[in-house]
């Protein structure tokens, strides 16, 4: 019986569990994929590049298609795209093929699905039922994304990073077994598919996104000119579905939808929250593996605190409900994820060990996994019934965005810290003759030739070079984590304009 309540929770936490985990799981296998293929590193960053993009610029039409062809058929293509995607990149003898199962058929397939699996569960159930599903539902997406360095290092390490994709296919077998418990919740009247909106909002967000993914600040990409036209893009969509909609004309969004405060607020807090998340998920790995030189598997473990506790606590977030209003519960979480990243502050120290990440990282964890329990709910909630597909969308694309955005924006401020901490240090030590601007370019060079493999340190300046840069990770990782606390500052700021809510068993 508890099988038959819960089965559409469990297979819509199975499929976005595959899609979450996908990424992550194959960041720390770069190095086995450039090898086993015969590629460039470039090429493989731009596969994980190109997967982000294609989930962007088909998320918000993947949705509106819930309107047109039904829940279960929309979500079963997907899966069909999606397993055939995964089984492509398993087999990939080859870079084109991996690129054409692993980034565009499995971005179509997740873009697809994962807008059917938010509308699932608000139709598969009410009241405090809904926000514990949701709660499980976001609690699975975060644990995937955070446990896949450890999955992915151990098959990387001991077997093959194939078995990764194939992981994801057999999930996919027991989603298709399971499919006989999901509703066929149909169209209740004919709607056609608004071909120019899709084209507009796709081309729109994959500029958008685009502009994000390429930011480097050691060179100088065209950020704004994309990041603007996809913005003009966005805007020339808005105004098109609204005069669609005033000709009476099927849309591919309501953008009336933004007109709930309830809705527009809460996707708002979402953005801000998930760039503080891929950013952690970001930077922690890249400073274990660079200052403590751990390997993919002790990596993943350092990251097991925050799995853990934001698992747990997504799916137990609703009992707090019975004490405390839902935007009580998510100011409560944002600031505990506040008091999180202190801790990791107070414990960058050039003797930190992984181990001392583990009480921030809990908190972190407790503290994103309240937010979650509540935050899709609350966003649900102020759609109006036949805007649910266009709001399941909208929400999805914004966490695709946020995470996106969190890891370019954390990732170029390590940069840019270490270039400014390294430049420093040198201009102090007065080992190096030249203004500060001089020695900026001079670091900035060396770095560039460091990540082509191309430099070589004279073994006489081998320890000075590297106590520096182990100086400048400490000085950056606190620069991005204070980054990160101001995010959440923001995310707090926006809580307030939250509506209020019921506790549970009010009336």
């Amino acid at each position: 019986m508890a099988y038959s309540k819960w089965g559409v929770l469990i297979i819509m936490s199975a499929a976005l569990f595959i899609m979450f985990i996908d990424t992550t799981m194959m960041n720390v296998s770069i190095s086995a994929l450039v090898r086993d293929l015969d590629t460039t590193v470039a090429g493989v960053q731009g596969a994980i590049t190109l997967y982000a993009l294609v989930m962007a610029a088909f998320m918000i039409t993947g949705a509106k298609l819930v309107d047109i062809w039904g829940t279960k058929k929309v979500f079963f293509r997907g899966l069909v795209i999606y397993t055939v995607g995964t089984l492509m990149a398993a087999f990939a003898p080859n870079l084109p093929v991996l690129l054409l199962g692993w980034s565009i058929l499995e971005g179509i397939g997740a873009s697809m699905m994962m807008p059917a699996t938010v509308t699932y569960i608000t139709k598969a159930y009410t009241g405090k039922d809904r926000a514990f599903a949701f709660g499980v539902w976001g609690g699975v997406g975060g644990a995937a994304a955070a446990f896949g360095p450890i999955i992915g290092g151990f098959f990387t390490t001991y077997i093959t990073w194939r078995l990764g994709f194939f992981m994801e296919a057999i999930i996919a077998a027991g989603i298709f077994y399971g499919m006989k418990l999901l509703h066929d919740y149909r169209p209740e009247k004919k709607v056609e598919l608004d071909t120019i909106g899709a084209a507009l909002v796709g081309v729109g967000l994959f500029l958008l996104t685009l502009s994000v993914l390429i930011m480097d600040p050691l060179s100088n990409p065209p950020v704004l000119l994309l990041m603007a036209a996809g913005l003009i893009v966005l805007v020339v969509f808005w105004k098109y579905e609204e005069r669609r909609k005033e000709r009476g004309e099927d849309v591919l969004i309501d953008v009336d939808i933004f007109k709930s405060r309830v809705f527009t607020v809460a996707n708002l807090v979402s953005i801000f929250f998930q760039l503080t998340l891929a950013g952690l998920i970001f930077t922690i790995p890249v400073f274990v593996q660079q200052y403590l030189h751990y390997n993919a598997i002790q990596t993943g473990f350092v990251i097991v605190p925050l799995s853990i506790m934001m698992f747990i606590f997504s799916m137990s977030g609703q009992k707090f409900a019975k004490y405390l209003t839902p935007k009580q519960i998510i100011q409560l979480g944002i600031a505990l994820t506040f008091v999180g990243l202190y801790f990791l502050l107070r414990v960058l120290k050039p003797e930190v060990t992984g181990s001392d990440f583990a009480l921030g990282l809990a908190l972190y964890g407790t503290g994103f996994g309240l937010i979650f329990s509540q935050i899709t709910n609350l966003a649900m909630m102020g759609a109006k019934p036949e805007q649910q597909a266009d709001a399941s969308g909208i929400f999805n694309a914004q966490k695709q965005f946020g995470l996106s955005l969190g890891t370019a924006f954390i990732g170029a401020l390590l940069v840019l810290g270490v270039v400014h901490s390294i430049t420093r240090q040198i201009y102090e030590s007065g080992l190096f003759e030249g203004s500060k601007e001089q020695i900026k370019e001079a670091v900035i060079q060396w770095i560039i030739k460091m990540q082509q493999g191309e430099l070589n340190i004279p073994p006489e300046y081998h320890d000075a070079v590297i106590k520096m840069v182990n100086a400048s990770f400490i000085d950056t990782m606190k620069l991005a984590v204070i980054f990160m606390m101001g995010v959440l500052v923001i995310s707090a700021l926006l809580s307030f304009f939250l509506p209020r809510g019921e506790k549970a068993g009010e009336s």
